[in-house]
């Protein structure tokens, strides 16, 4: 399960080292962030997130259960 931006640094811990603030998190937590940013500043992403969200408010959505009726899952 991915964690959001928020939830990821509220459990980062910050330190000093001599007079300076500094971060110290494992590699993946980082690359994950630079990640998530990145897909967050892509135009094409937040269009597609308006779009869809309109979409649900509409009831143009297929529930769990329809999609695997339709792809013959269950």
């Amino acid at each position: 399960m991915s964690m959001s931006i928020l939830q990821k640094l509220n459990r980062i811990k910050t330190q000093k080292i001599g007079k300076f603030p500094v971060v110290i998190l494992p590699l993946d937590y980082f690359e994950n962030i630079k990640e998530d940013l990145g897909m967050y500043q892509s135009k094409t992403f937040r269009k597609e997130v308006i779009k869809a969200r309109a979409e649900v408010k509409k009831g143009e959505f297929l529930t769990f259960e329809e999609v695997n009726k339709k792809l013959k899952l269950k």
